[in-house]
């Protein structure tokens, strides 16, 4: 080796000495990811919430995995149910629905109770009926489009009513209505068509699209019924807000319809911005949303939502890790699926099948109430108040002309005053002197003949 050679090895050694060192310090560490471009689970607002969409008016719904705050979105699967009024149980770990009907029409007795698990399966549940009651009557929560659950109580958000639902599953009175609370104020009440619960202060949070609410978040007491706007935290004006979840430090909704899309916002529930939209879809004529789940979501079933999942290749290592099954302890209640019906009273739960596989449900000696068809998710516009009537014009009618009676008398005519006055005067008095004359002259011989008889 020459000495030019032995002088670029050392200077060599000794650069790669020196960065040996620097990456020991870190003063060589590659810098760290802006917060935007980390991963949504080191987020404390990261979940994953089941979307309910429906397109149209009707069976079937399309059921979505919707990651926050990223919004990627991932299709799950197709149910053949009409569902909304959504509320997902973390104990159960499964999501409560409300079902109008099926691809074959509406129910006979109004919604039933569905459930849905981690994979997308849908099963029926009978009637959501009335506690208590000995036979299927209609349901009360027919077109809820607001849904939330706190335990083992679903609320269930019907007109101007907020219905809670049992699900304990070891109750006699599982899947029924249980109580029901008077929503006031009615302009704000109507107005919200989803709402998540807060158990740091056992409220529901909505966003009610009224004019009196404003797109602002509202707060629903489910004791009292009262309804509130929250200060300071509003959405962006446009149609319904079907979708409502909420996270630590934000909520979370999705407006059904703004032009020809859905959309999708964040808003900071500290009030420290405005709402952010994160993601779009489908314009739809209602949704609903339940969640977030504690841990990531399954991933997509391919199988259809009235069938168990296949199993099939274990998930790439980018999608989320899937959500654990029940717990063995005998404590927990039992895992979705067919099991026997803890209500003798229900209708025992059985899996949805396709429309050709249906069945026919039996007539009853009593037919139903007429049925009342599925919700549409619109913003309740304020009612005007009503314009003064005008006074009515009160036009004369003319009266018919009376015609003349045979024995009715003929109208005088009137003739016109004689021209010549003075003349008539002089000869009236011309003919009055004479006949003064031949009046004197007959009494004066008749006087004469007497005198000389």
């Amino acid at each position: 080796m020459t000495g030019s050679r032995a002088r670029w090895a050392a200077m060599l050694g000794v650069a790669a000495a020196v960065s040996a060192l620097l990456t020991a310090t870190g003063l060589l560490a590659p810098p760290s990811a802006p917060s935007s471009e980390r991963p949504a689970a080191q987020d404390q607002d990261a979940c994953t919430v089941l979307q309910a969409e429906n397109e149209r008016v009707g069976a079937p719904t399309t059921l979505r995995l919707l990651a926050l705050p990223g919004g990627a979105t991932r299709r799950l699967s197709q149910a053949g149910f009409w569902i909304n009024a959504m509320g997902y149980s973390a104990a159960q770990g499964v999501v409560y629905g409300v079902a109008d009907g099926t691809r074959g029409g509406r129910y006979q007795h109004g919604a039933h109770a569905v459930r849905i698990d981690s994979a997308g399966v849908v099963t029926d549940l009978g009637v959501l009926g009335r506690a208590g009651a000995r036979r299927p009557v209609w349901s009360l929560v027919t077109g809820a489009t607001a849904g939330a659950i706190a335990g083992n109580r679903w609320y269930v958000r019907q007109g101007s009513v907020l219905y809670t639902v049992d699900i304990d599953p070891a109750s006699a009175d599982y899947v029924r209505v249980v109580h029901r609370t008077a929503l006031w104020p009615l302009s704000l009440a109507v107005g919200v068509d989803d709402f998540a619960y807060d158990p740091a202060d056992g409220l529901l949070y909505g966003v009610s699209a009224t004019s009196p609410g404003g797109n602002s978040v509202v707060t629903l007491d489910p004791a009292t019924g009262k309804v509130a706007v929250v200060p300071f935290l509003r959405f962006p004006a446009g149609g319904a807000y079907g979708s409502v979840v909420l996270a630590p430090g934000a909520v979370y909704a999705t407006a059904n319809r703004e032009g020809h899309r859905s959309v999708a916002y964040r808003l900071p529930r500290d009030g420290s911005g405005p709402a952010v939209e994160i993601a779009t879809g489908p314009a739809l004529v209602s949704g609903d949303a339940a969640g977030c789940y504690a841990d990531a979501a399954p991933p997509p079933s391919t199988s259809p939502a009235t069938q168990p999942p296949s199993p099939g290749p274990s998930p790439s290592p980018n999608s989320p890790p899937p959500t654990p099954g029940p717990s063995p302890n005998p404590n927990s209640p039992p895992p979705p699926g067919p099991s026997p019906n803890p209500n003798p009273n229900s209708p025992p739960p059985t899996q949805a099948l396709p429309p050709s596989q249906e069945p026919v449900p039996a007539p009853v000696p009593e037919p139903p109430p007429p049925p009342r068809p599925p919700p549409v998710e619109q913003p309740d516009a304020a009612v005007p108040p009503p314009a003064p009537t005008p006074a009515p014009v009160v036009t004369p009618t003319p009266s018919a002309p009376v015609p003349p009676s045979r024995h009715a008398r003929p109208a005088e005519k009137t003739e016109p005053p004689p021209t010549d006055t003075g003349l008539r005067t002089e000869a009236k008095r011309r003919w009055g002197l004479t006949a003064l004359i031949l009046v004197l002259g007959g009494g004066a011989a008749a006087a004469h003949r007497r005198r000389h008889r």
